[in-house]
């Protein structure tokens, strides 16, 4: 029978049973562990006053996806479920060899959902199931000694949960968590007797001591001897983009500190769960390896790695995966991109925002983090940032970028001065290992300039000639209008001839900062003090190479360099570049709600 095809208001609840795959439970311990599963929860949903099997569920083999009837009140599962379960729980496990004890996760969520034949599908689906993997929530499940963890998501918590204080919201911590394409608060409950070392199915006990740490799940451990053998002592070209493109662009990378070969690589991946293809990272990692570790693809991988899609049912999601994917770059490049934005109800204030592109080929990262900070501080707050994803870039093999979004008031930020690393008491200027620049937050956030904007991008990428560039008071332009002289398609950048007014002018009339942002050019180049010669021969300079615009960020930071440029120093320093890419824009959006530094 069909499923309906509109949209129904459910109560989830998703299930997962830890270590499920593990390789000391054989076929029959997990096949025992599946119904008992069901039995667990089929007992527990009746004492709860559920019919279970009036419930529309989904197997997941490790686990289940269950919608509760609709109508049914949502506070039963957050009441009556918690402790019905334990006890369940508790009943079988007692009754169990090791092999075949249990413990579960549980994550609680409510939205509209809908479905078909094929399953069940929606936001408030999918933040179930990334609530139910985020590391934070498996960390301290893992640390502790109860039986289940039940994790709600933000939106179940504030409506259900902790409108009821007999549903013990106390009990319930906050969890920030960042799993794929979400980012956002769960609350995490640990619930159940505590456990007797001897029942508790632990991760150490459960790997075979000979493979030295976590293997694929799902997959036999014979299975995993021939593939061990062949990855130990491989070496991995672009390290950290394979394992970043592995995971997916919103699950943070972790550290590869000691990860020497693609086995060890492999093996680090295991610990991440599958995303909405269900195609588990470490299979990911393996499909990038068979295409990248060398001139030929690598065909023992691609042969171990299609035997597997077969037994695991993934050969048509895999091959979807295999198409669609960016190739990895030859000369990659990475972004960190730097908000900041007044407080509007205090000026000594104001929000820093970041995100961290870790693969280079994808775009845009996720939100890194929010923070409130004081005016004054905020090179040292920019300088935690940087050295923060430094530690996670540290595998990284390739050049990077450090661009400041900010806002017309703050345009003026000398960020061509900041350095980094003022702990060590010798601050390295930011503009020797980083392509430096600021972008404009009133760009992009208009919406109705951004047409203009890709226009003149992509016209100066096809042509990027340096007589591209209008220098502002040229005598011949007499007494033009600057927007009238800007919507020439010629112009592609703009030297202003000081430093833009942190202000817009107060009649309204259109100065030359907001004439470049609205005409769409995507450079906009000033110096605080150069003379107009000066400044002229340095850009002269700066875009000189072949590809004249198209090198300008390069150039640029050659020019800081100091190595054969004939100018002095200072004059390449306190060049400001607003290179803005349309290519790169970040989505704005999302609420950002800073923590208090």
């Amino acid at each position: 029978m069909a499923r309906p095809t509109r949209a129904l208001d459910r109560t989830i609840v998703v299930v997962d049973v830890v270590g499920f795959t593990a390789p000391d439970r054989n076929r029959l311990d997990r096949l025992a562990v599946h119904q008992g599963m069901y039995e667990v929860l089929k007992i527990a949903f009746a004492e709860s006053g559920i019919d279970f099997d009036s419930c529309a569920h989904e197997d997941r083999g490790d686990g289940v996806l269950i919608l509760l009837p609709p109508g049914t009140t949502k506070s039963l599962v957050a009441d009556l479920l918690p402790d019905r379960l334990g006890v369940a729980l508790r009943r079988y496990n007692h009754t169990r060899t090791p092999q075949a004890q249990m413990r579960l996760r549980v994550s609680l969520n409510a939205g509209e959902v809908i479905g078909d034949d094929n399953g069940w599908v929606g936001d408030a689906v999918d933040i179930a199931f990334r609530i139910l993997d985020a590391q934070p929530v498996k960390e301290a499940f893992a640390e502790s000694d109860r039986m289940i963890a039940f994790i709600s998501s933000e939106r179940f918590f504030a409506d259900v949960i902790e409108k009821d204080p007999g549903l013990l919201p106390e009990l319930y911590r906050p969890l920030p968590v960042s799993v794929k394409t979400f980012t956002g608060m769960a609350y995490l409950r640990l619930h159940g007797e505590v456990i007797a070392d001897s029942v508790v199915v632990r991760a150490e006990e459960l790997f075979p001591a000979d493979l030295a740490g976590p293997v694929l799940e799902l997959v036999p451990r014979k299975d995993l001897v021939g593939l061990r053998r062949h990855l130990t002592g491989m070496r991995i070209p672009n390290l950290a983009i394979m394992v970043s493109r592995a995971l997916g662009p919103a699950v943070r990378p972790p550290r590869l500190d000691g990860i020497a070969d693609a086995w060890e690589a492999f093996q680090l991946l295991t610990d991440f769960n599958a995303g909405p293809d269900g195609i588990p990272p470490a299979l990911t990692f393996l499909g990038l390896l068979a295409e990248n570790a060398g001139g030929e693809p690598d065909a023992m991988i691609e042969g171990w790695l299609a035997n597997q899609a077969r037994s695991l049912r993934l050969a048509p999601a895999l091959g979807h995966q295999r198409l669609t994917r960016s190739p990895i770059p030859d000369r990659p490049h990475l972004h960190l991109m730097i908000m900041l934005e007044p407080v509007s109800a205090d000026p000594t204030r104001c929000t820093l925002a970041f995100w961290r592109q870790d693969d280079p080929e994808v775009w845009p990262p996720s939100l890194g983090g929010v923070r409130e900070i004081g005016i004054e501080e905020v090179e040292l707050r920019v300088d935690d940032v940087i050295l923060e994803t430094e530690g996670v870039w540290s595998g990284q093999s390739m050049s990077a970028s450090v661009e400041f979004l900010l806002p017309r008031t703050l345009i003026n930020l000398p960020v061509q001065r900041w350095a980094k690393e003022h702990e060590t008491g010798q601050p390295q200027p930011l503009r020797y290992g980083y392509r430096l620049g600021i972008r404009s937050l009133e760009r992009m956030r208009a919406r109705h300039w951004h047409r203009a904007w890709h226009v003149r991008w992509d016209s100066m990428v096809k042509d990027p000639a340096a007589d591209r560039l209008h220098y502002s008071g040229r005598p011949e332009v007499g007494d033009h209008p600057i927007d009238a002289i800007l919507s020439d398609e010629h112009w592609v950048g703009l030297v202003l001839a000081k430093p833009p007014s942190p202000q817009a002018k107060p009649d309204g009339s259109p100065d030359e900062l907001t004439s470049a942002l609205r005409s769409g050019l995507p450079v906009v180049l000033w110096h605080p003090d150069a003379e107009p010669e000066t400044l002229r021969e340095l850009l002269d300079w700066v875009l000189a190479a072949e590809s004249g615009f198209n090198e300008l960020p390069d150039r640029r930071k050659l020019a800081n360099s100091g190595m054969a440029v004939p100018f002095k120093n200072s004059l390449a320093h306190d060049l400001v570049v607003m290179w803005d890419d349309p290519k790169r824009v970040i989505v704005l959006d999302q609420p950002l709600i800073p923590t208090r530094l």
